[in-house]
């Protein structure tokens, strides 16, 4: 599986984003003419930074557009093909959505600190170009850092991270940390780029065979490299996988009703699994431990509803488990049964291509177990061998 990674170990900016992936070799030639299309023209340079050599992506205009509705028109214009331009688009509107929530107005009304300019929107539509050239099945980074102290703006001086990049960290969780030095390394719009594009945040690097290494200048000289290095290389993909967080109480005085509803709740606000474990416990008391997997987004309501429906005092959380993943799909197969032709949804799993299992919608099942008569067990049979002829058509 062809994997893009990103070491943001001095931060991230859209044109260092850019720089770095025409130095991996993104399309340069797509890339100009994206980030033209949009109203600026792009500089391609090699500079020094730190003793290491990279990439340099100016972008030049003396342009400004002016709120959201006249941004979101230059990109739907632009040469960027169709997933990369709603990726850019996406990350318009998350810059959008930090902006309004610091100054309390409406997506539409808020004024854009750095966006404002459209060399920074040309930012946005030359980073998807060039991920879009690049064609990574997967996008790694590490945690972001964001540098510290206090940066300078048209609307005075401000902490770093700057309030609309704190605003983007927070709303998709996204893993960050102050330093290595005292300057503004991380802008909202790299931010936005980063958010929108990377697929997951870890803490290390990968098991990576890398290919090629690229890296992308800064503005600045600094007392490190003032660089973002990315790689392109190949990972084997023996499973997917993701992070969860874990969720778990010991209830020793709620009947099975309460638990029962309780599980319903649990997976309609959110949680990905929930079981109810019976548990010997202090004194020897029979109880029930309660164990719910979910995102990281819907922890703490899904915590207060435990506590609100069963009395518990609190839960523990385990944070950042590894879930391993079989490949998962859905499809849709005919089925034949005693004379009638229904459409039934199907789960496919697989393990490194190989199929493991074809499970048929409960529901589907059902309703053709009441027309037809048959009991559940042999529709739902009938079901899988459906959908196991129609993978091998």
């Amino acid at each position: 599986m062809k994997v893009l990674f990103f070491d943001p170990f001095s931060g991230a900016s859209g044109d260092m984003i850019m720089g770095s992936l025409i130095d991996l070799g993104a399309d340069a030639a797509a890339i100009t003419r994206t980030v033209e299309s949009v109203g600026c023209t792009l500089e391609v340079s090699r500079q020094e930074r730190g003793h290491i050599a990279s990439t340099k992506a100016t972008v030049r205009s003396d342009r400004r557009f002016h709120g959201l509705k006249e941004a979101v028109t230059i990109l739907e214009s632009s040469h960027l093909p169709g997933p990369a331009k709603e990726n850019a688009l996406l990350a318009l509107d998350l810059l959008a959505a930090a902006e309004s929530r610091v100054h309390g107005v409406p997506k539409e009304e808020a004024h854009f600190h750095e966006i404002g300019a459209l060399d920074a929107l040309a930012d946005i539509a030359g980073c998807f170009a060039a991920l879009h050239s690049l064609d990574a099945k997967r996008v790694c980074s590490l945690p972001l850092a964001a540098g510290g102290g206090y940066v300078r703006t048209a609307h005075g001086i401000l902490p770093v991270p700057a309030p609309a990049v704190l605003e983007i960290l927070k709303s998709k969780s996204i893993p960050w940390h102050g330093g290595p030095v005292d300057r503004e390394l991380l802008t909202p719009t790299g931010t936005a780029i980063l958010a929108t594009a990377v697929d997951e945040f870890v803490s290390e690097y990968p098991p990576l065979r890398i290919t090629t290494v690229g890296y992308g200048a800064g503005k600045n000289e600094l007392s490190h490299p003032n660089v973002l290095r990315s790689a392109l290389g190949e990972m084997r993909a023996r499973h997917h996988h993701d992070q969860v967080m874990l969720l778990e109480t010991n209830v020793d005085d709620v009947t099975g009703e309460v638990l029962g509803y309780l599980i319903e709740l649990l997976m309609k606000s959110g949680a990905l699994d929930v079981s109810v474990i019976p548990a010997v416990m202090k004194k020897g008391r029979s109880g029930n431990l309660i164990r719910v997997i979910a995102r990281q987004d819907s922890v703490e309501g899904l915590a207060e509803l435990v506590m609100r429906e069963t009395g518990s005092l609190g839960l523990r959380v385990f944070p950042a488990v590894h879930r391993f993943l079989a490949e998962r799909e859905e499809m849709a197969a005919e089925v034949q049964i005693k004379g009638l032709r229904r459409l039934v949804r199907l789960k496919v799993s697989r393990l490194k291509g190989k199929i493991l299992s074809v499970k048929p919608e409960y529901e589907d099942c059902r309703t053709i177990a009441e027309e037809t008569g048959l009991s559940l067990r042999e529709v739902t049979a009938a079901c899988e061998e459906a959908g196991k002829r129609a993978l091998e058509e």
